[in-house]
């Protein structure tokens, strides 16, 4: 199930990452957006052809960071959740760590999610209930997350950083064994793969376009995703704001963190 829709997703991510690094490469240039967060040539590249690659399903609506949001979406069964560029901040830093997030949602969860990395002209890719899996060149792993309870990895943003964030890793200093920092979506997929071992991201600014795709990449290599306050995600909501913010933890029982 889904086969049809999966393969459309990792071909309009693949484009779009061959998109994203031309102009990371050549130069771009920056606006501001009305909330004051950037947007460079390579979000608009990004979203055109996404949105052009993914059109042949006509019955599935549209929700991205880079189109006027249509509320009609929220009568619909399924709707692609889509960033373009996740992590604008990153690459205008030009660090590498950004990537391209594509979610189709059915009955307001995700069911296929596509997590591309540019940079690394690789992705990661799930369907509900059939695993996780990142491919890169030519290769394909399945993904699984640690069985760590003690000596944690815990990944956090290149960009911001809260006090509540500082707060659990002085509180649980005993389980955490280092802190290390990558930017959006980079993090999941570095959860999924067993790298890292936990987040806890207290940001109200999130959107649903930022955590969707990676849910799945994490929650089908066997990790937890779910907001601050430890409640699951549902999609296709009229306020797009993640305002609990989100953790990922390879381990039920490292849920302590937030506790």
């Amino acid at each position: 199930m889904y086969e049809k829709e999966l393969q459309a997703m990792i071909s309009a991510c693949q484009k779009a990452s061959k998109e994203i690094m031309r102009i990371y490469n050549k130069g771009f240039h920056v606006d501001l957006k009305e909330d004051k967060s950037p947007v460079t040539d390579a979000d608009l590249a990004s979203n055109k052809i996404l949105r052009a690659e993914l059109s042949q399903f006509s019955s599935i609506a549209w929700l991205s960071e880079e189109d006027a949001d249509n509320k009609e979406r929220l009568t619909k069964k399924a709707l692609f959740i889509v960033d373009p560029l996740d992590g604008t901040e990153d690459f205008v830093q030009r660090d590498g760590s950004f990537g391209i997030n594509i979610a189709l949602v059915v009955d307001r969860k995700p069911v296929v999610s596509v997590v591309g990395v540019p940079a690394l002209d690789s992705y990661a890719y799930a369907i509900k209930g059939q695993g996780s899996y990142y491919v890169s060149q030519g290769k394909e792993e399945r993904l699984h997350v640690s069985d760590k309870l003690k000596d944690l990895i815990l990944v956090q943003s290149k960009t911001h950083s809260y006090k509540e964030e500082l707060a659990v890793i002085e509180r649980h200093k005993d389980i955490i064994k280092d802190v290390t920092y990558l930017g959006a979506s980079l993090k999941a997929i570095a959860l999924a793969q067993g790298k890292v071992d936990a987040s806890v991201r207290f940001t109200p600014y999130t959107k649903e376009w930022d955590v969707c795709a990676p849910e799945l990449i994490v929650t089908e290599a066997g990790g937890i995703f779910t907001d601050s306050k430890l409640n699951e995600f549902i999609y296709n909501r009229e306020d797009v704001y993640n305002h609990d913010g989100y953790s990922m933890f390879n381990r039920v029982e490292n849920e302590i963190l937030l506790k």
